[in-house]
């Protein structure tokens, strides 16, 4: 039982220094999102592994994302994407506002380079190198497909996500996307912002 108690007051000092529920963050355009990031790419969450930091104060969550598509920039066949929160023998921090992913689901990620290793249990040796998501849920968008046979972008923000504008207005909640038609802006922002950019993608989409 005392454990138990230790456990959850570590779980309410984390939670007490996290974004609360409606969470909010500045707005940021696709040209932001791009700016402030290392590389944008399309591509899979392979596999998704949560654990307690080494204080033991906050459940941490690392997944491994193969890359399909580099959009802007480069980046390695597979990288290891770190957030906060996640859920380790029955215990549960949600981070609200941070990324979530899941085994297999397909993403559109606006990355930059995290400088601390990877800390996985897994893969300790030869882990990807680390990344996070820019502008935490705003640079994370799900590819899925509509009734209509089209892939699209769904931002994965959540709706509670307060996100500011100019004079202090709430900006408009990132929109869907056709992913062509996103993939396009993207690169065309990333040539005006003379960064490397890669060629559309003529291959086949799983």
């Amino acid at each position: 039982m005392q454990r138990k108690l230790k456990i959850l007051a570590a779980l309410l000092a984390v939670g007490s220094a996290l974004p609360a529920r409606a969470s909010t963050f500045v707005a940021m355009s696709t040209k932001d999102l791009v700016a402030a990031s290392d590389t944008v790419v399309r591509g899979r969450v392979v596999s998704v592994e949560s654990f307690w930091n080494d204080p033991h104060t906050l459940i941490v969550t690392e997944a491994v994302f193969e890359v399909e598509t580099p959009l802007v920039g480069s980046a390695p066949r597979y990288l290891t994407l770190r957030t906060a929160g996640g859920t380790v023998d029955g215990f549960t921090v949600e981070a609200s506002g941070f990324p979530r992913f899941r085994a297999g689901e397909r993403s559109l990620l606006f990355l930059a380079r995290d400088d601390k290793k990877p800390l996985g249990k897994v893969y300790t040796k030869g882990r990807p190198e680390g990344y996070r998501v820019t502008g935490y849920q705003l640079g994370h968008y799900r590819v899925v497909t509509d009734r209509g046979g089209e892939e699209i972008a769904v931002p994965a923000a959540d709706p509670a996500l307060q996100v500011p504008g100019p004079k202090g207005r709430t900006a408009a909640s990132p929109r869907v996307w056709h992913l062509a038609d996103f993939e396009d802006e993207i690169r065309q922002v990333g040539h005006q912002l003379g960064r490397e950019v890669g060629a559309p993608d003529s291959s086949p989409r799983r």
